[in-house]
């Protein structure tokens, strides 16, 4: 019988590019040779969807993720989320934040962390910290490099925008006569912003060094008679802008989506186009940086979709439901493989991309 610890190596780095992220672990606990191979860092497996992160069991370690790939849920014990409140995530990075305001950066596979300061105590920030972080992202994935950046977007005063860079001692914060801002997106090395509470406004930021803000108007129509309230989200979608506008109505004291818009926005010529289809792919939305997925490569994907958590203010019993818009119906679906709603009935609203480096 053939010694699979003997297979040559160029084999088994072929065979790591095939596999999806919990077989990649598997395949680098069979034996030390092939644990060699697995955490190479230039041999990564194969494409993956998203993981959903649902929320910790508090006050332990222990923190939950679904697996949209295989339709299952995993949870894992990670000493590192003890006290901590999940509030964004980019490239597989957990960004968290304690009791004491004190921030981190968490990669839940590898347990490697990035300490940041302390958040600035500013207005509301004595309050539970569940209210302090609306959204937290990233520039760039810091294990492939020693510079990135973080910004975040209060919970309470949203015109309130904290920004930091890796070796910085202190947040830099963006806080003036804007109105309330909606979301956040590093996008072709520039900070942009999005408010729609008067006019639709995208705030640009080139230089991080002298925070020089610029503004651009987009003649993007809001229908207030069919909608009570939205919620806008920046896309890089494949080095295109896109904002994503859901169109939320209130019935029965639950928040329901009613469509969504999908905007192309022409950045030099300062207009925005309407997108009937997102070329098949689909686009995972949340509190942390959108994810761009091709379909194609999981069969289990729906094509031309964005996958959102619904954002209900009382919630049903199954917590905040798991939705699919299919753009081509114009359509929003519920969905709820087995019963992972059992462990997200509060949790936020977070795309994890599975990063095992």
């Amino acid at each position: 019988m053939a010694n699979w610890s003997e297979l040559p190596n160029d084999i088994l780095e072929r065979l790591t590019n095939l596999l999806p992220l919990p077989d990649y672990h598997r395949f680098g606990a069979v034996c030390q040779n092939w644990w060699a191979i697995a955490k190479q860092k230039h041999h990564r497996p194969a494409h993956r969807l998203p993981w959903l992160v649902l929320r910790g069991d508090d006050p332990t370690s222990k923190c939950t993720f679904f697996n949209l790939s295989e339709n299952r849920h995993y949870y894992l014990d990670i000493p590192e989320l003890r006290g901590h409140y999940l509030c964004g995530s980019s490239f597989g990075w957990l960004f968290t934040i304690d009791n004491k305001l004190n921030c981190h950066l968490l990669n839940p596979l590898t347990r490697k962390q990035y300490h940041l300061p302390p958040l600035p105590r500013y207005g509301y920030y004595d309050r539970v910290q569940i209210e302090l972080v609306y959204k937290a992202i990233l520039d760039r994935d810091p294990s492939e490099g020693s510079e990135f950046k973080v910004v975040i977007i209060n919970r309470v005063c949203r015109n309130y925008i904290a920004l930091w860079k890796s070796g910085d001692l202190t947040w830099k914060l963006i806080d003036g006569d804007y109105p309330m801002m909606h979301d956040v997106l590093f996008f072709k090395g520039s900070l942009y912003a999005f408010s729609f509470d008067v006019e639709n406004i995208l705030y640009v930021m080139d230089d991080w060094s002298d925070m020089k803000i610029t503004e651009i108007n987009l003649s993007i129509p809001n229908n207030i008679e069919i909608y009570i309230d939205g919620f806008p989200h920046l896309v890089d979608f494949n080095g295109e802008l896109l904002l994503v506008q859901m169109y939320l109505d209130y019935k029965n004291h639950h928040h329901n989506t009613l469509y969504i818009e999908v905007h192309n926005i022409d950045l030099g010529r300062r207009v925005s186009f309407g997108c009937k289809h997102i070329e098949g792919y689909a686009i995972f939305l949340g509190m942390g940086s959108p994810v761009v997925v091709d379909p194609r490569k999981f069969p289990s994907c729906w094509k031309n979709a964005i996958y959102f958590r619904d954002n209900s203010h009382i919630l049903t019993k199954y917590g905040r439901d798991l939705m699919i818009y299919n753009m081509d119906r114009c359509k929003c679906t519920r969905y709820c493989p087995r019963d992972i709603f059992k462990y997200c009935k509060f949790a936020a609203s977070i795309w994890f991309n599975p990063n095992p480096w």
